[in-house]
């Protein structure tokens, strides 16, 4: 169904808005993914990049959130208009944490670029980073599709990033144990997992909000 709008300013703001959270969303996805590579192929130019993106996220988001302002105090939208550029304002800061805790990971790959890790541990610190990125991924892709079922499945799916941080979470105690010697660097291990943890987090709060903005229900509301 084709959407109606109240005038020609009114529809100019609101696309402008859409193709601006489109935008982000797709420069978070890049930056994240590009972080997580870092953790198995190390690149300084590749930091520098997820850390100048973490800053071009920040300007962004802000920018974003006074086209948001604007639009609400000088087009007055109301129903799904209002819903979904409010959505945005909240989610935005979500976005804006994810691209921060990107840079953090990117930055911590220098740490543990000379460390000896298991290959358990490496294979479930990866597994963890590509499974965050598919939940990151969904969860921006339903806002934008505005998908009431694939922002549901986030909630479920967190508690597996869970399980996968407690195993990290053991096994770097155990490799600590044995080497006494690099504790700070290990230590760092715990540190990105906790990032993932909290990016996956921001990901249910994103589909949590699609799924208010859609439905104004609250997600534990829904049966």
């Amino acid at each position: 169904m084709v959407r109606k709008y109240p005038n020609n300013a009114f529809k100019k703001r609101i696309e402008e808005i859409e193709e601006n959270i489109e935008n982000l969303g797709h420069i978070i996805i890049e930056s994240y993914r590009t972080s997580i590579l870092l953790l198995t192929d190390f690149d300084d130019d590749l930091i520098k990049k997820v850390i100048e993106q973490s800053n071009e996220i920040d300007e962004i988001v802000f920018e974003l959130e006074k086209k948001c302002i604007q639009f609400i105090a000088v087009e007055q939208p109301v129903a799904g208009d209002l819903m979904f550029v409010e959505t945005i304002i909240k989610i935005s800061s979500s976005l804006n944490r994810i691209g921060y805790l990107s840079a953090k990971i990117a930055k911590f790959s220098r740490t543990i670029k000379d460390i000896k890790i298991p290959e358990k541990l490496v294979n479930d610190c990866q597994y963890m980073g590509d499974y965050v990125y598919m939940m990151l991924s969904k969860s921006i892709n339903a806002f934008l599709n505005k998908n009431i079922i694939t922002a549901s499945e986030l909630k479920d799916e967190d508690d597996r990033v869970d399980e996968l941080f407690d195993s990290i979470l053991i096994q770097v105690t155990e490799l600590m144990s044995n080497n006494a010697d690099s504790i700070s660097s290990i230590m760092t291990l715990i540190f990105i997992a906790r990032y993932l943890e909290r990016i996956g987090d921001r990901a249910v709060n994103i589909g949590s909000r699609t799924i208010f903005m859609l439905t104004f229900k609250r997600t534990n509301d829904l049966v």
